[in-house]
């Protein structure tokens, strides 16, 4: 699903954000990317969602090769992807439903087509009744509620989380987290960037670790046949 091959982001000369990441992640994966603050994890994310583009190294999704990427394909990559962000990114000016349906909005869905997807999403994160409300009359907890509400509206296969539960208590950290592994059960692959350990110990997914940029190696999580091992291998599944 995801592929990284010697990819590096450099800020200034000399400098890196990223320096020589290699990995791979498999369709269908949940991923917990992990290290100190300031290691790189939002500028790992960026580089999967085309936000930024790498000084160097190879980019493959699915089969979408980002060196061959025409600006017209863009959009429609992004278009598989939704993004988690920390502190939600609502238009405070906008109802909850509008702000769900901006992605579809902005993607030329036809508005019964909208009207099905945002009613889909709002019920599968809890918000039935709220869709008529502004952002600033929800808990924090629903608010990124809503932001994940508005990630996945348009049926992505990639969600990608950046620290979205680093502003909430650990109650509604958990009940965010559910709601991630259960589109993650309908075969959405995550990457989920936190420095949670709570989160980190009590869910065994894979991680991919990162220090200074680089990417380091880490204590695998459990795998599908319930072991456990030291990894030796910068390739993840």
């Amino acid at each position: 699903m995801i592929s990284f091959q010697n990819v590096s982001l450099e800020y200034r000369l000399g400098k890196y954000a990223l320096e020589n990441l290699s990995f791979d992640l498999k369709s269908g994966s949940f991923t917990f990317l992990t290290g100190h603050s300031g290691a790189g994890k939002s500028s790992l994310l960026q580089l999967i969602a085309r936000l930024t583009r790498p000084t160097s190294g190879d980019i493959q999704i699915g089969n979408i090769i980002y060196s061959e990427l025409g600006v017209r394909q863009e959009r429609a990559l992004r278009q598989q992807m939704g993004i988690v962000f920390q502190d939600n990114q609502l238009l405070h000016d906008r109802n909850v439903f509008d702000n769900i349906a901006l992605p579809l909005i902005i993607g030329g869905y036809q508005f019964d087509d909208i009207k099905l997807r945002v009613n889909a999403a709002l019920a599968k994160v809890g918000l039935e009744q709220r869709g008529s409300e502004k952002p600033i009359n929800l808990s924090g907890g629903e608010q990124q509620r809503v932001g994940i509400a508005r990630a996945v509206v348009a049926r992505p296969k990639l969600l990608l989380a950046d620290e979205p539960t680093g502003n909430l208590d650990s109650e509604i950290s958990q009940e965010i987290m559910q709601l991630l592994k259960h589109f993650n059960a309908s075969g959405v692959t995550v990457v989920f960037a936190t420095h949670d350990e709570h989160l980190l110990q009590t869910y065994p997914f894979q991680r991919l670790t990162l220090s200074n940029g680089q990417l380091v190696n880490d204590e695998s999580t459990q795998s599908a046949h319930g072991s456990r091992k030291r990894s030796s291998t910068r390739k993840v599944y």
